[in-house]
């Protein structure tokens, strides 16, 4: 990613576009890094413990590495991909809670969250179901 994004930056730079511009297209590109991540990590079916802890170092450094191509913070860009990747950790009880306080997310990619945490962490299907029915 942090390749394509390099590769973005430099077809901006030898584009004939103001550097204001770029920046803003810079910035617009972060975003949907930080959207595309939050849709594929969603979408992810099976993970363990580590591989969620593997998934928040790799945000890391991404979020370093972007942070050399643009002048702007990178980390509040990417705070909704931390936000979703740690939510993995919450205990059943809250996310139902933490659903309604994240309207950032879309009814898809919590419902994809809530399945693989009722998958991974063994929830017996009605709580699963009772989950789902409280956020919807």
């Amino acid at each position: 990613m942090l390749g394509e994004f390099k590769h973005y930056k430099t077809r901006l730079m030898h584009g004939g576009i103001h550097k204001e511009v770029q920046d803003i297209l810079l910035e617009h590109g972060l975003e949907i890094v930080a959207e595309t991540l939050t849709e594929g990590l969603s979408r992810v079916k099976r993970c363990t413990d580590e591989g969620r802890a593997l998934m928040s170092l790799d945000l890391q450094v991404l979020i370093n590495g972007l942070q050399h191509f643009v002048s702007a913070n990178v980390r509040p860009k990417f705070q909704i991909v931390e936000a979703f990747i740690k939510a993995y950790y919450l205990p059943e009880t809250e996310y139902v809670h933490w659903a309604r306080g994240h309207p950032e997310y879309t009814k898809n990619q919590i419902v994809g969250l809530i399945n693989l945490v009722a998958t991974m962490k063994g929830w017996k299907r009605k709580t699963r179901l009772e989950v789902l029915e409280k956020i919807e």
